[in-house]
């Protein structure tokens, strides 16, 4: 059959009697008339020369051509809905959507307490679906189609083809150790710096951090004493202990009082951190996500 001579609207209404089999709520969930239902069933009969649906006990009984067609309209109705739903309006007050983000714990806790409790009064009916971060290159994860957004930790705020971001948060490093580390106090030396064995945080096992590579231009290294994962986990590791953490200054100063550690100032130039949205560039156009980045752009980022 020639789609240029076949009204693809009738596919709707055979697919909403197929469902409901009834023409009286088929045309009602439609906002049509009855008789004005009746009138394209009539026509979509006649195009496909097949009566479609049979009246039995006042239900319209699908015939064997109606189910082989309703098999592919129930796949092909859907897709072409989806398809059509980045020019839809978003309207946070009655969406259900469940925006899916890759991102590490770190990321995770500067972003989600402040922005689901915004949710909670704006959008109370959109869903968070927070999945862990991936070693994989941004554009790679976000190409794969599953994800809306990556929240991603960078050192430089730098362009990537294929890829809108959104710088949301931006903070510095600072070096925490035991308050009982009788070799520093109230500050830190390089060459203390350097005596001590430190704590890597390394996401994905990496064998270097931001601090390494610092020395490294310095011709310097540091001795690991531990590594791990964990942001939010690591300063539990300096109590009582002679390690040095240099780690964001905004979780060092949350738990510093709490695990008895002095927050001290790095003795070495350490770039400033920068926490970023990213998003395809497939979606720039895709109203739930460009209204999800102009809340977080409103929550976090002072004008």
């Amino acid at each position: 059959m020639n789609l240029k001579q076949f009204d693809l609207n009738l596919l709707i209404l055979f697919h909403k009697l197929y469902v409901t089999g009834s023409v009286s709520q088929a045309a009602d969930e439609m906002c049509i008339s009855q008789s004005a239902f009746s009138h394209a069933l009539a026509r979509l009969r006649k195009s496909l020369n097949d009566p479609l649906f049979i009246r039995e006990n006042n239900y319209m009984q699908p015939t064997e051509r109606a189910h082989l067609l309703a098999q592919h309209t129930e796949k092909a109705l859907p897709l072409i809905e989806q398809g059509l739903s980045s020019v839809t309006p978003f309207e946070p007050l009655t969406s259900e959507k469940t925006f899916r983000i890759a991102a590490t714990d770190f990321s995770e806790f500067c972003l989600l307490p402040k922005l689901t409790k915004h949710f909670a009064t704006v959008a109370p009916k959109v869903k968070l679906q927070v999945l862990p971060a991936s070693p994989l290159p941004v554009k790679q994860q976000l190409s794969q189609g599953d994800l809306d957004f990556v929240l991603g930790f960078q050192h430089q705020d730098s362009e990537m083809e294929g890829v809108r971001h959104l710088t949301w948060l931006s903070d510095e490093y600072v070096t925490v150790t035991c308050k009982h580390n009788t070799h520093v106090q109230h500050q830190i030396t390089l060459e203390q710096f350097l005596a001590h064995k430190h704590i890597l945080i390394a996401p994905w096992g990496e064998n270097a951090g931001v601090v390494d590579h610092v020395l490294a231009s310095l011709d310097l290294a540091r001795e690991i004493g531990c590594q791990q994962a964990s942001v939010l986990v690591a300063p539990y590791l300096v109590p009582n202990s002679e390690y040095v953490l240099t780690m964001p200054k905004r979780i060092a100063t949350l738990v510093a009082d709490k695990l008895q550690l002095q927050v001290l100032k790095p003795p070495i130039h350490i770039p400033n951190y920068h926490l970023q949205l990213y998003w395809h560039v497939s979606k720039s156009n895709n109203a739930a996500i460009n209204w999800f980045v102009g809340e977080v752009e409103k929550l976090f980022i002072e004008l």
